[in-house]
């Protein structure tokens, strides 16, 4: 069984004109067999058509200041690390697609499954202290390596808690590194492709706004086979 989740870019919904995640989660056969789930972009909110006037100002407020600081980042993350926990039995494989902040959201859900594995059915409870472990420990210069210590907690968590699991699949376009305010940047493992079987990066060639500079990936050492180690 496949698992597949897609995550938009801010300000990204289905509407008149959409993202390629759109297009391509709609065109993906939803099936027992093939489990799917889609969530719109940071910022994006539905619009009750009772909603009160004031409601509808605070829910500007929030949509802005949303898009400017990604103060939902992580909410949406979790969101779909709970989708996967609920619906994961051994032996599926989960693929996951992402544009723009959408493509940075799921590079982060990858690198959390990887630190503290993808958390067994019921033990849902634990998604936020499952956060907190793959955020706060890791090399704070290189972004990339665990301490030891921290590596061995991590471990001792999977251990207890998860499931052992790889993303075989990922699919990004146009990868946005910002995050808001409440981490800054660089999150652990994000810029590394070791921990996924098959990885795609679409960039725009004619890109040129400093606010968009793609996120490129960068194959640690540490991921590489003996042969491939120059």
């Amino acid at each position: 069984r496949k698992l597949v989740v897609a995550l938009d870019g801010t300000g990204n919904k289905f509407g008149i004109k959409y993202s390629n995640v759109v297009d391509l989660y709609g065109r993906i056969m939803k099936s027992d067999d093939q489990r799917t789930y889609y969530n719109s972009g940071v910022g994006t909110y539905a619009n009750a058509s009772r909603m009160l006037p004031w409601r509808l100002v605070q829910q500007a407020v929030d949509s802005a200041i949303d898009l400017a600081v990604a103060r939902n980042f992580e909410t949406m993350i979790l969101a779909a690390y709970r989708w996967l926990t609920e619906n994961y039995m051994p032996g599926n494989r989960i693929f996951l697609f992402g544009f723009s902040r959408g493509a940075y959201q799921v590079r982060v859900l990858a690198a959390m499954i990887k630190c503290v594995g993808l958390l067994a059915r019921g033990n849902q409870e634990q998604i936020p202290f499952a956060y907190e472990l793959y955020v706060s420990n890791f090399h704070p210069q290189t972004h990339h390596i665990l301490y030891c210590s921290d590596q061995y907690r991590c471990e001792i968590f999977r251990g207890k808690f998860s499931h052992e699991v790889s993303v075989h699949f990922m699919g990004l376009w146009d990868t946005v590194s910002s995050v808001g305010i409440t981490r800054g940047k660089g999150l652990p493992l994000v810029d590394d492709t070791g921990h996924i079987c098959y990885v795609r990066h679409a960039l725009a060639l004619d890109e040129r706004r400093v606010k968009f500079v793609p996120e490129h990936f960068y194959r640690s050492k540490a991921s590489m086979k003996p042969s491939e180690v120059g």
